[in-house]
């Protein structure tokens, strides 16, 4: 290409070359890391939260799994004087109530561990639609945090179910309707084979770094009315 320096022709403008300095790739580069950790912290955080939930979830579903078996027993509660010179070995359709109060130490943090053993009619096997006994003697007690029901039938067997947790805490209290007061503990021997009007039953549950949480309800003894 011919260039004029002189006259009327004019010197034709140098050509651009377009791109990026070293400087303004670093600076993208800076950018777009930044945009891309806040991406995978939001999405991190939803991930955890959300996973923290279907745990919360499940905890309180066997919670209310715990509480409904349980509530279902003490409907059934039956009690007759015992038979005489016969012993929880040899007369495994013993009849009787019996509510103990305790407490556990978790940590710094004192922690109902109550139990309760009662008689029952009717008992049906979890997870089995047909019963396999008409009696039993049934104790609802805290192991290593989790709710298990263990049933003594008259026909000899003893089940063992874990029904929930981890519970921290397992409390009841028996309302004595001739009293009208509630009680921490209950023993049918010395109530004349008497169970309670109704028993309230509380469960504790609590995280790390976050406050107890109670679930609490009472069930009406249909025995304890007379």
């Amino acid at each position: 290409m011919r260039v004029y320096r002189n006259g009327n022709d004019t010197i034709p403008p140098k050509r651009s070359i377009a791109g990026f300095t070293l400087l303004e790739i670093m600076i993208s580069l800076g950018i777009l890391s930044i945009i891309f950790t806040i991406i995978y912290g939001t999405f991190n955080n939803v991930y955890h939260s959300s996973e923290q939930m279907e745990e919360d979830a499940e905890r309180y579903r066997l919670t209310r799994l715990g509480i409904y078996y349980l509530s279902n027993d003490l409907t059934m509660v039956y009690i007759t004087p015992k038979i005489a010179g016969s012993t929880s070995a040899t007369n495994t359709a013993e009849l009787t109530f019996r509510g103990e109060d305790s407490e556990r130490l978790e940590g710094n943090t004192t922690f109902p561990n109550d139990a309760l053993e009662f008689s029952t009619v009717s008992h049906a096997i979890i997870g089995n639609n047909t019963p396999e006994s008409d009696r039993a003697v049934i104790r609802y007690s805290l192991q290593d945090q989790f709710l298990i029901q263990e049933a003594r039938l008259s026909n000899g067997r003893t089940v063992v179910n874990e029904l929930g947790g981890p519970i921290e805490g397992l409390s009841f209290r028996y309302f004595d309707k001739k009293a009208d007061s509630w009680l921490e503990t209950w023993d049918a021997d010395v109530k004349n084979n008497r169970p309670p009007t109704a028993v309230e039953i509380e469960f504790i549950m609590q995280q790390e770094g976050q406050e107890a949480r109670r679930f609490k309800t009472w069930v009406d003894i249909p025995m304890g009315r007379s």
